[in-house]
């Protein structure tokens, strides 16, 4: 791949101690470069570019690149989910050595499903749930689109968790089946955390910045700040039937 390295180079030396990040278009004139801000919370440790930005161009996409401050450039377990969800080679450069790395994507399970760090926007329990659904059960959930930081704490979007996986597929339902979503509201006024049931009233969820993924029993806490239950459509009569 034919780019400028010295112009990602010199983005990373301007973004140090944070990450910098972008993309790399391919163009009729060959590979073009366009810096993007870093959206992450934590951009000294992740980084992530806006959603809608990235779906603008994401037909001309060739790769994305990002940084490493003071880290070696070989990609972390976030790096290689993202690539493997974005289906896009991940350029990646350490800085201050300047040390280059490629991560193309396999078509393989970025994760285990426990013991997954957090990072919004690319593991966290939509994440989770997008990877599992799409390994265990083939199917496709678009978990892409992300609101900012902390959206959760405006009641504006009381609706807004749910009705993202209503458009793809889901309906709120009474009794609780394995696969299905358990959907919660977490020190929040509105739904923000999503956990798929797995039987024998346990759920397989990332419950937090700072708890790994984990398989754990439904227990009080979880259930007293359940808001509903939701079934994708394709799994409508399948398995049996179990009380809450």
């Amino acid at each position: 791949m034919d780019i400028n390295l010295q112009q990602i180079i010199d983005h990373a030396a301007r973004a140090f101690p944070q990450e910098a990040c972008g993309l790399i278009f391919r163009t009729s004139y060959g590979y073009q470069v366009l810096e993007c801000a870093n959206m992450a919370h934590d951009p000294e440790h992740s980084f992530l570019i806006d959603p809608i930005l990235y779906a603008t161009h994401a037909r001309h996409i060739a790769a994305v690149y990002h940084s490493h401050p003071n880290r070696r450039p070989e990609p972390s377990a976030a790096d290689i989910a993202s690539a493997e969800r974005c289906n896009v080679p991940f350029l990646i450069v350490s800085y201050p050595s300047e040390e280059l790395y490629t991560y193309t994507p396999h078509g393989i399970l970025p994760a285990p499903y426990e013991g997954r760090d957090f990072v919004y926007g690319v593991m966290d329990c939509l994440s989770l749930v997008s990877d599992y659904y799409r390994h265990e059960l083939g199917i496709v959930i678009n978990d892409g689109a992300r609101k900012q930081w902390q959206w959760w704490l405006d009641p504006v979007h009381s609706s807004a968790f749910v009705n993202g996986f209503t458009a793809q597929g889901f309906a709120v339902v009474d009794d609780l089946q394995p696969y299905d979503l358990i959907i919660m509201s977490t020190k929040s006024p509105c739904p923000n955390h999503a956990a798929i049931y797995i039987g024998d009233s346990r759920i397989l969820h990332h419950p937090s910045q700072h708890t790994p993924s984990r398989v754990e029993m439904y227990g009080q806490y979880w259930r007293q700040n359940t808001t509903c239950y939701l079934r994708h459509n394709r799994l409508t009569g399948i398995g049996n039937n179990e009380k809450n």
